[in-house]
C-alpha cells in the first residue's frame, strides 16, 4: 500500500485568530530526519489540503508587513500576543517515541497552515500562545503515516492521561505539562474556537490525524486532540 501522511489542520480566519480544520493527502517522497535513519521506511512529505479563509473584521489590527493569502491579511498577533515568551524547540512525550523538533509554522499561500513535511517535527501556530504563556492554548500540530503506521505521532492516539510532556524553549527553560485527555474529533465537526482559544486558563494542544481512513476522500475522518496542562 503507497505511504501517505496525515494534512491534519487547514485554517480559516476569524475575527481574534487562525483556526483549523483538516484533510489528507497522498505525499512525495521524502527522506527521515538524522535521528530517524533506523525507520524501515523513508518519510513521506504531504501535499496540499483544501481550506477556506474569512477576511478579518475591520477593527483586527494588521500592521505593516503583513503576510496575504488569497487578500486576507495574516501575521502574529499584536497586543497579549506579543508578550516576550520564548519559541519551542522541542517536544517530548514521556512513555513515546515522540521525542521530536519543533519549528514555528505561519499560513501557506493556499490557506493551510504550514505543517512541517518531516513526520520527526512538530508545527507550533506562531499566530497563538506559545507554550509558558500566561494564558490560552499553545498548539501543536504533525503528521502520521499511512499503512505502515510507524511514525512518532501515531502514538499520539493512545497517550494516557498523566503522562509528562516537556517542551523545550529557544534560550529559555523548558516547560512541563501533564496530559489531561486525549480524544478522536470528527474533522466536520472539530470546535476550533475552542481549541484554538486566546484566553483562559493555559494550555497545551498537540492535534494530528486519526480514525478511519475514507478512501473516497483520501483523509481522515478524525483529528486525535491531545490537551495537557502546565506543571
Amino acid at each position: 500500500m503507497p505511504r501517505k501522511s496525515c494534512r491534519s489542520v487547514a485554517v480559516l480566519l476569524t475575527a481574534s485568530f487562525g483556526l483549523f480544520a483538516g484533510g489528507c493527502a497522498t505525499p512525495a517522497a521524502q527522506s527521515p530526519t538524522p535521528d530517524a535513519q533506523s525507520a524501515t521506511t523513508p518519510a513521506t512529505a504531504p501535499t496540499s489540503g483544501s481550506a477556506t479563509v474569512q477576511a478579518p473584521p475591520d477593527d483586527v489590527d494588521l500592521p505593516a508587513s503583513d503576510v496575504v493569502t488569497s487578500g486576507v491579511a495574516i501575521r502574529p498577533a499584536t497586543g497579549a500576543l506579543a508578550e516576550a515568551t520564548p519559541s519551542p524547540v522541542s517536544l517530548d512525550i514521556a512513555g513515546t517515541d515522540i521525542q521530536v523538533g519543533v519549528i514555528d509554522v505561519g499560513i501557506e499561500e493556499d490557506n493551510e497552515m504550514e505543517i512541517p513535511e518531516s513526520f520527526y517535527e512538530a508545527g507550533w501556530y506562531r499566530y497563538g500562545p506559545a507554550p509558558g504563556s500566561a494564558a490560552g492554548n499553545a498548539v501543536l500540530a504533525a503528521h502520521i503515516d499511512i499503512g505502515t503506521e510507524v511514525m512518532p505521532f501515531t502514538q499520539l492516539k493512545n497517550v494516557p492521561v498523566g503522562t509528562l510532556i516537556t517542551v523545550g524553549r529557544e534560550n529559555a527553560e523548558p516547560v512541563q505539562y501533564e496530559v489531561t485527555g486525549v480524544r478522536h474529533e470528527p474533522k466536520a465537526t472539530l470546535n476550533t474556537s475552542e481549541i484554538f482559544q486566546r484566553d483562559g486558563e493555559h494550555q497545551l494542544v498537540i492535534i494530528t490525524c486519526g480514525g478511519d481512513w475514507l478512501v473516497d476522500k483520501d483523509d481522515y475522518q478524525d483529528n486525535v486532540v491531545l490537551t495537557a496542562s502546565p506543571l
